[in-house]
């Protein structure tokens, strides 16, 4: 049995170089594919296989109405209209636990590559939202209409659509389904999607789909250049220490000794960036560091 690399099988007949250079985070892909293509990887009579070990099993509602359920609750609410969406179906398969490993070591990826399951009775399946991730769909079994857009409401989201914290400013405007593009999802077919895509999908027919994510959360490079200032600053006490107690201040004015502080270590952070622009060895460590741990989330 051939020991490809996952990633290219998923892809053919695009090679791994012609997706991270012209759609991977950057515009959306169909890959058409034929049925069992993807058997390699994951089957459909393998849904039900290690439920108990998976992170999470939802049923999903219209508007996004969502409840977590147990295995034996997936029938009747499918019966009752719901998508079941299964995160972390890695946990409960070796061969799909394997790949995500070797995927994310072929692209030297940051963030965190993880699978869902998506299973829908005919008729159902999303609404119209947008993932802080990128969304890969691998169609398994059934047929399901998804539409999305060319491209993302906000590039890189720190939520998916809806779910940002109370207070936060909403700058996006949801776009209506007409203008979206439209595509049918056979068995065997890809569907990638950057991260702040709209889309929407419908199933057909019964429908099941395996959801290839790549999860940017914690893996900015912003995140990597906090981590060299924290190795290479917090050694110091001054970078330890809280601001100093400032009583009678009502925390209304900024009090001089406050505001001391704040601009030394301003510019000792100046000095520290400037110097890591230049130290190509430490550059190339956060980087190292970045594609070989697991990234938090």
């Amino acid at each position: 049995m051939t020991r490809a690399n996952p990633l290219e099988r998923l892809l053919s007949p695009l090679t791994v170089d012609e997706f991270v250079g012209k759609y991977f985070q950057r515009a959306p892909l169909r890959i058409p594919g034929r049925p069992n293509k993807f058997d390699f990887l994951f089957r459909a009579d393998e849904f039900h296989i290690g439920l108990d070990r998976v992170s999470e099993i939802r049923a999903v509602f219209p508007e996004q109405w969502q409840a977590h359920i147990r295995a034996a609750d997936i029938r009747q609410m499918m019966h009752a209209g719901a998508t079941i969406c299964v995160t972390g179906v890695e946990c409960a398969h070796r061969r799909l636990a394997s790949a995500a490993r070797r995927i994310r070591a072929t692209m030297n990826y940051a963030g965190e590559v993880s699978f869902r399951a998506y299973l829908s009775p005919p008729g159902r399946g999303f609404d119209l939202h947008f993932d802080a991730r990128v969304a890969t769909t691998l169609q398994i079994s059934g047929t399901k209409r998804w539409w999305y857009s060319s491209e993302p409401a906000i590039p890189f989201p720190l939520y998916n659509s809806g779910r940002e914290p109370p207070g936060a400013k909403v700058r996006y405007k949801v776009p209506k389904l007409k203008a979206l593009r439209s595509v049918l999802m056979r068995p065997g077919d890809l569907l990638c999607l950057p991260a702040g895509v709209w889309h929407a999908a419908k199933a057909q027919t019964t429908s099941l789909a395996l959801n290839m994510a790549f999860d940017h959360s914690g893996a900015a490079v912003f995140d990597s250049i906090v981590g060299m200032l924290r190795e290479r600053l917090m050694a110091a006490a001054q970078w330890r220490e809280p601001f100093p107690a400032a009583p009678g201040s009502g925390g209304r004015m900024l009090p001089q000794r406050v505001k001391a502080i704040l601009s030394d270590r301003i510019a000792e952070l100046e000095r520290e960036l400037s110097k890591l622009r230049g130290d190509e060895t430490a550059l190339r460590h956060a980087w190292q560091a970045a594609v070989q741990a697991k990234p938090l989330t």
